[in-house]
């Protein structure tokens, strides 16, 4: 018994110095700066790590928040004869969205944080006593308040203020479950509200809802430096900080109507009208004819191309159409205009008659078919009879004629030869200079614009990366998601919706440029692949 307690205690001490020297384990803290701020507003987020080196990820904050910036710092200390070192990481949040918002545990490490919770007033204005205007407010208008899927809402963000800005950022979040983009360019008004003089910029933004069901639009909000206009006044002498947010709107999206048409096209008002026609035509001759289709509350994407019904006697020589759009009273307006040569093959009267588009009115809720009137053409045959023999001069008598010696057939076509060869000769060289000074010039304006976007790129410019990566591509994209779409390069494309989100959604820049250099490195024109384009202009004469 006496040597089994010895051993015992002999474990027990051997125990106690393993404990003793095993190192403590590494803490991790997570704190906020504060538990409540207003729309538009930043919080820091605090992360303090204890004997360990590691970096918190911070990938599941980008759903509710923007990551601005992070610093980070090291602090070594001795403790009881033994050495500690920690390190505190500061995150400057801003948030995407108004309400209560769960912070996640982040991972540092192989340990997590705690979970927080922060809370984001809706309306966070400027406080004014009950005497004065707001100097600063936002309102936002929606063009549809109960649209169907996939329907072009229009979103105009509409700033007053009655300061002097010297800066700020105007931002309207991403929804849920709908696409969100800026639609047009900013306009400037003033306006008069209860005796007060505002300025106002209008931003409009394009929203496509992609399901049913209730759709929220975040809140929109801005922060700017300001100064009250005059010299006395809310903000006295010196500058301030404002800032101000529009509540949340709330849409009821509703599904595809089951009696709507292929393909859907839901739109307010849809017109269809004609352009430079003739009621004559000749056979063999083309004539031109213009078709002009606006919509209200569609984009020129939406809409379907214009098109004619196939006729026997008749050929059609289709142009690409021309397309517009902007905004009119809130909402989205566009309008598409298409060229056509229509070349009788028979004489007589023919009637042209245009293809009808269904459509879906979401005013009344019903489906409609727009429609023209048969235009009526009255073809004629072509003038292609000889002209007529000049009159034969009259006879001389016999008593006065002489022998006329008549030139050799060959000198005639020798004249005739020779003028052909040398009128091809002109045409050849003109041709041929004209093309060449066309190729040279599009060359150089190629490589400027190549020089322009690797400039941009090295130097980070988001904006100037993103009017100039269109010309990329031959013919040149019309938007960075039309190029998006004609790119066979992935990380071309995640480079493209890494800068949509940075430029429009509150997305990292610094990740954007990163991605941008490594995927666009060599800046080079990328040709539509496939096949050959078709001729850009019809034939002179139809093929028999």
């Amino acid at each position: 018994m006496k040597h089994a307690r010895i051993i015992m205690r002999l474990c027990g001490l051997w125990l106690l110095l393993i404990l003793l020297s095993i190192p403590a384990v590494a803490q991790v803290r997570a704190s906020l700066s504060q538990s409540s701020i207003d729309a538009g507003a930043s919080v820091t987020l605090t992360i303090e790590l204890e004997d360990a080196r590691a970096m918190p990820e911070l990938a599941p904050l980008e759903t509710d928040f923007m990551v601005l910036r992070m610093d980070s710092g090291r602090q070594v200390e001795i403790r009881a004869g033994r050495v500690h070192a920690r390190q505190h990481f500061a995150v400057q949040l801003r948030p995407r969205r108004s309400g209560r918002i769960e912070i996640p545990a982040l991972k540092v490490g192989g340990q997590y944080t705690q979970p927080l919770s922060l809370q984001v007033a809706d309306v966070a204005q400027q406080a004014n006593s009950p005497s004065q205007a707001p100097a600063v407010f936002l309102e936002t208008h929606l063009s549809d308040t109960a649209p169907y899927v996939q329907q072009a809402v229009g979103i105009t963000l509409r700033l007053h203020y009655a300061v002097n800005l010297f800066g700020g950022e105007l931002q309207q979040p991403q929804p849920a479950h709908a696409s969100l983009m800026p639609f047009g360019s900013d306009s400037r008004s003033r306006r008069m509200i209860d005796g007060q003089e505002y300025r106002v910029l209008e931003r409009h933004y394009l929203l496509i809802p992609e399901r049913s069901g209730e759709l929220v639009l975040p809140a929109a909000w801005f922060r700017g430096e300001g100064e009250r206009i005059g010299t006395a006044g809310w903000f006295g002498q010196g500058r301030v900080q404002v800032q101000a947010s529009a509540p949340a709107k709330r849409l009821a999206v509703q599904p595809i109507p089951a009696n709507a048409a292929e393909p859907w096209l839901p739109a307010r008002k849809l017109s269809l009208r004609v352009l430079d026609v003739a009621q004559q035509a000749q056979v063999g001759q083309g004539m031109e004819l213009k078709l002009v289709l606006h919509a209200d509350g569609a984009t020129a994407s939406q809409l379907p191309p214009l098109e004619l019904e196939p006729h026997p006697q008749l050929q059609v020589f289709a142009e690409p159409a021309e397309s517009s759009e902007g905004v009119h009273q809130g909402r989205i307006e566009s309008t598409i205009i298409r060229k056509f040569t229509l070349l009788p093959l028979t004489e007589g009267e023919m009637v042209v008659q245009v293809k009808p588009i269904s459509w879906w009115d979401v005013g009344t809720q019903s489906l409609q078919k727009t429609t023209l009137a048969p235009i009526r053409l009255n073809v004629t045959a072509g003038n292609l009879q000889a002209p007529p023999a000049p009159p034969m001069a009259a006879t001389r008598p016999a008593t006065e004629s002489r022998p006329v010696k008549k030139p050799a057939a060959w000198h005639g076509w020798l004249g005739w030869g020779l003028g052909l060869l040398v009128l091809i000769l002109l045409v050849c060289w003109f041709v041929r200079h004209k093309s060449l000074g066309q190729w040279h010039k599009q060359r150089m304006a190629q490589r400027q614009m190549r020089s322009t976007l690797q400039q941009a790129l090295d130097a980070g410019d988001l904006p100037v990366i993103a009017k100039w990566l269109p010309t990329l591509v031959v013919p040149e994209a019309g938007s960075l998601s039309e190029l998006r779409s004609r790119l066979a390069c992935q990380s071309q494309r995640e480079a493209i919706d890494l800068l949509q989100q940075a430029l429009w959604g509150g997305g990292n820049a610094e990740a954007a440029r990163k991605q941008l250099r490594e995927a666009f490195a060599h800046v080079r024109l990328l040709h539509k692949s496939g096949k050959q384009d078709a001729q850009l202009l019809p034939p002179l004469y139809p093929e028999r």
